[in-house]
């Protein structure tokens, strides 16, 4: 194995500085950061090397793959597989990346041969499918059909975080035709509902964590989920696990200071990012316009909750400033002046030359252009450097697909032109901005994209999938408001498709473009989770964020033109540091971190 220290990309500990791209960055340029996220950490080890190196020790300590090893060696997996699951629950596993697929790739051998370590646990075995379906293995769900019915698990037996790790492994579920994890999911789910209802959970941390799992799971953002864990963090979450899997000699202590202070250099990032949009926004006269949404600081944290790695500033910056954009262009479209603007913006970018001020038709179209011109026009040029290769066709392409759509759109809610809800999906997927979101963004992930990938209909697939899962989602949160303004949406063309037979009313259309939004992401992980395809991993995991992000906004609201929910987990994420030794922390100094309670 390499080593980490090689690989280390921020200096946990110090607390006065950040690892960027382009140098160090000192915190105290950030003011958002307090000096209780630099406070003296007391850990049994020296360095956050020493940490990491301890780590590696025991997921190294009994992975081989030697030809005698072959049937043996499975004693560890149960503690292996637990310490990956704490180290992403925590937000640092990108630390071990080699590590972790070494232990997956072993677990997966042991899967095949049906060794009792991962067969005869429950929470082992539901764990073990989790994360190997996630990483792409091929592993069968009817693996898992002995718990799939209720009445066949002794619910005296097993406890409520092992109801949790099935509940999790039957979120996995890739198709409609898959009965075993669908049937897990209704008994966990309900039984954990159950659960909250009757205050049976004495465990404060663990309540508020399956309460966390209930409410959206598939919109938990990675970060948020990251944040979320660092306060409920619980040793004891795996204590179903026999006691002889220990994680040997790391001090609790240790582990999660390191995590804490992980998340508050990813903080202080996110800060500096913040107010380099803001100052973008405001060079643009974004700032002067009298109409639309100002979503600065919703981009910003929607970006900052997606992606933490530091080194990936660039990528969330191009991601958030395209969020900005096609917002404000959009509510142009739609209330801010007159149809011929809103076309000119268009023939603009087609034309993509920068004209004297007084030429323009009116000052608003004037900023919008020139804002998306020279930001465009910026990107490109670092774009250029990332990928060796022009990429401005392929952006300026990509602002004419979805201007060109507005427009489509523009005219026919203008026109009260009738369309069927099949010739609505196949325009508005665009419009709702994921495509040229991800898209741009991607040229700064550090990996090099051809126009083989870019063009490839894997491509089309990924875009077309996130975006209706974001669009279908969206549609049911804003329908009422549409309709007053006589748009219309995939709610409400369901209902006129079924004027001739049984009229359906609005609860059952939102039922079925609810259903018709999960089967697209269902759609969307098949292509993630498959491997040997034309995007490296790592490309398509961008895609499986972005629909977060849609299952986030609008699982229960429109969080995204009325945040509510969001400006509390902004305070968290942007602003609120963690305090690196928490009190359960100090009272538990020195204690060796376990799977399962002393």
């Amino acid at each position: 194995m390499s080593s980490l220290a090689g690989n280390l990309r921020v200096i946990p500990f110090s607390g006065n500085r950040v690892q960027t791209r382009t140098g160090i960055l000192p915190v105290h340029q950030t003011p958002m950061i307090t000096s209780k996220s630099s406070a003296a950490v007391k850990c049994s080890l020296t360095t956050p090397t020493d940490l990491m190196g301890k780590i590696k020790e025991v997921f190294n300590r009994e992975v081989d793959t030697s030809p005698a090893a072959m049937t043996t060696h499975s004693t560890d997996i149960p503690s292996n597989l637990c310490i990956i699951d704490t180290l992403q629950r925590l937000g640092i596993d990108q630390y071990f990346q080699s590590e972790i697929d070494a232990v997956l790739h072993d677990t997966y051998r042991l899967w095949q041969l049906k060794k009792k370590d991962i067969f005869s646990d429950i929470t082992t075995h539901a764990m073990a499918f989790r994360l190997l379906r996630v990483k792409g293995y091929e592993v069968a769900s009817d693996e898992l059909a002995p718990y799939a019915d209720q009445e066949r698990i002794n619910l005296q037996t097993i406890d409520v975080p092992t109801v949790v790790e099935l509940y999790r492994a039957a979120q996995e579920r890739l198709t409609e035709e898959d009965s075993t994890l669908e049937k897990l999911y209704v008994w966990t789910s309900a039984f954990l509902k159950q659960q909250l209802l009757t205050d049976a959970i004495p465990d404060k941390k663990l309540h508020k964590q399956v309460e966390y799992y209930l409410k959206n799971y598939h919109g938990i953002l990675d970060r948020m989920g990251v944040r979320r864990n660092l306060d409920l963090y619980d040793i004891s979450h795996y204590k179903s696990l026999k006691a002889a899997h220990r994680f040997y000699n790391l001090s609790n202590e240790d582990i999660l200071a390191f995590a804490r202070q992980d998340f508050n250099i990813s903080q202080a990032q996110h800060q500096k990012e913040l107010q380099q949009l803001q100052r973008w926004y405001a060079d643009c006269r974004l700032d002067t316009l009298k109409f639309g949404r100002d979503v600065v600081r919703i981009g910003n944290f929607l970006t900052s909750a997606m992606i933490g790695d530091p080194e990936l500033s660039d990528l969330r910056l191009a991601f958030a400033k395209h969020i900005v954009l096609v917002t404000r262009i959009d509510d142009f479209f739609d209330h801010g002046g007159p149809k011929e603007e809103s076309y000119e913006i268009l023939e603009l970018v087609k034309e993509w030359k920068e004209k004297p001020a007084g030429e323009y038709v009116s000052e608003e179209v004037e900023i919008l252009f020139t804002a998306v011109y020279n930001t465009v026009n910026e990107l490109a040029e670092m774009a250029h450097i990332e990928q060796g290769r022009s990429v401005k066709d392929l952006l300026v392409k990509l602002w004419v697909e979805i201007l060109s759509v507005f427009r489509i759109e523009l005219d026919t809610w203008t026109n009260d032109t009738a369309l069927t809800l099949e010739e609505y999906l196949s325009q508005s997927w665009v419009s709702i901005g994921c495509r040229i979101c991800i898209l741009i963004s991607m040229q700064f992930q550090g990996v090099k994209l051809s126009d083989e990938m870019l063009q490839s209909e894997e491509c089309t697939d990924l875009c077309r999938y996130v975006s209706m899962v974001d669009r279908l989602l969206n549609d049911v949160q804003t329908f009422e408001k549409e309709r007053k303004e006589n748009t219309g949406n995939s709610v409400s063309l369901l209902q006129a498709a079924h004027k001739d037979e049984r009229v359906i009313n609005e609860e059952e259309a939102c039922i079925k473009v609810k259903e018709l939004a999960e089967y697209n992401r269902r759609k969307l992980m098949q292509i993630v989770y498959k491997t040997g395809t034309i995007f490296p991993r790592k490309c398509k995991d961008l895609f499986l964020k972005a629909c977060r992000i849609g299952c986030y906004l609008y699982s229960s609201g429109d969080e995204f033109t009325s945040p509510q929910q969001m400006m509390e987990d902004m305070k968290s994420l942007v602003y609120e540091p963690l305090p690196i030794s928490p009190p359960e922390a100090n009272n538990a100094s020195g204690e060796k971190m376990s799977c399962v309670s002393n």
